[in-house]
């Protein structure tokens, strides 16, 4: 997984405020109970740390949906800091309680960054190695453990803390790594899925349009041509006559591109088709207009792809480029590798488009053409068909400059999932 991508964490911010607020009164009672019984330990000394706990517990409390990790890494450092101070208090490195160390590096590899998660363990096992180290200088070993090697004791301790402890934070880190994999699977799923189901609908609005509009429009169009035949010519009913016609036209017109874009070759097929042939598909009925530039070891190649849906997306590309550009200004039709993917690039030197324009110029509908001159579904569709095949369609443009498309087709080892 790419380092740039923030793991997802196991718990949050609101979790490690409420164990504290648990630590405090299980500390609070411990105390109370130890002071019942005797002198030792230092009650007030004890109380004094778990003070402090309390205090930056109630500060977080006013911020608790909004604490910056680095914060989180601090507070867990000061937590580890006020544990040493109370283990010194209490028996030192051979106190029972020792062990609760390990919580520290839990709760950073649930919480935070595997970098500050890595630096968090490390100051847990300096505040441990500090607790050594007091309780040798304080004689504090003596106070809780009768063997004759107190000391040793104390350091197999911390060697058990120490040699557990980066496997707990690794292991936790790891379950992030997978489950911040499953949340970006399951979001690009549910994308395909929407993006299928909304594709499949437009599919069935067309299908149902074109049936449901050709007979009253072939009935406009007999009506339409009868009229011209009895009017007179240049009269006026003449005139209404051509409009209707031009009309039922666009109305057609409309219907065609729809059904084009959203419904020929949704139930195609994936099979292994030479790139040549492809290309053969996508030039139908274009001319000198289109530059191809083919690498020769890639144009015998077989690709798995539903050839006349990729077709399709590619023409519309290339639709687009050619209404971009000035007139007898080719466009270019670039195919070559890119890694294990096939890319078809798409490049005019037309208009270009603007930041604004570009980021909504694959949305469903959105167009820059006057009413009525396209339906704004031919990047939208170029990008469905991409998608549908585990790839994707990458839009770079400026004003003035000109357009590129490149739609990627992943080849068989990296397909994904549709």
């Amino acid at each position: 997984m790419p380092h740039a991508v923030a793991l997802r964490p196991l718990a949050d911010a609101a979790e490690l405020i409420r164990l504290r607020w648990v630590a405090v009164v299980i500390q609070l009672a411990a105390i109370g109970l130890a002071a019942a019984v005797g002198p030792w330990p230092p009650a007030a000394a004890l109380a004094a740390l778990v003070a402090v706990g309390v205090l930056t517990n109630v500060q977080l409390e006013r911020r608790r949906h909004d604490i910056p990790s680095p914060w989180l890494a601090g507070l867990i450092g000061l937590d580890a800091v006020l544990l040493t101070g109370m283990l010194v208090l209490t028996g030192g490195a051979l106190s029972p309680f020792s062990p609760l160390y390990l919580v520290y590096p839990v709760l950073a590899a649930l919480l935070l960054p595997p970098r500050q998660a890595w630096v968090s363990l490390g100051l847990v096992l300096l505040a441990y190695v500090a607790l050594l180290f007091l309780t040798e200088l304080l004689g504090g070993a003596h106070l809780a453990h009768t063997g004759t090697d107190p000391m040793g004791h104390a350091v197999g301790m911390f060697g058990a803390v120490a040699v557990a402890s980066p496997f707990l934070v690794a292991t936790l880190l790891r379950a992030r790594r997978f489950l911040t994999a499953a949340d970006a699977h399951v979001a690009r799923a549910r994308v395909a899925e929407e993006r299928s189901r909304r594709m499949a609908s437009l599919a069935t609005l067309a299908a149902g349009a074109s049936h449901e509009l050709a007979t009253p429009l072939g009935t406009i169009a007999v009506a339409a041509g009868e009229l011209t035949r009895k009017a007179e010519p240049g009269s006026s009913l003449a005139a209404d006559a051509a409009l209707i016609r031009g009309e039922v036209a666009r109305c057609r017109r409309v219907l065609h591109e729809l059904t084009a874009d959203v419904g020929a070759g949704s139930g195609e097929q994936l099979q292994c088709v030479p790139v040549g042939d492809v290309v053969d598909l996508i030039l139908e009925g274009h001319g000198d207009e289109i530059e191809v530039e083919l690498e020769p070891d890639v144009e015998e190649e077989c690709w798995p792809m539903p050839p006349r849906l990729v077709s399709q997306a590619i023409r519309r590309l290339l639709g687009n480029a050619l209404k971009a550009s000035p007139a007898g200004t080719p466009v270019l039709l670039r195919i070559d590798r890119q890694g294990s993917n096939l890319r078809i690039a798409v490049i005019d030197h037309g208009v270009g488009m603007t930041p604004e324009v570009l980021a909504r110029a694959q949305e469903p509908f959105f167009s820059t053409r006057p009413e009525g001159v396209g339906m704004g579904l031919g990047l939208w569709f170029a990008q469905s068909v991409a998608e549908h095949l585990g790839g994707a369609l990458h839009l770079t443009s400026s004003p003035g400059v000109g357009t590129e498309a490149i739609f990627l087709v992943p080849g068989p080892t990296n397909k994904g999932e549709t």
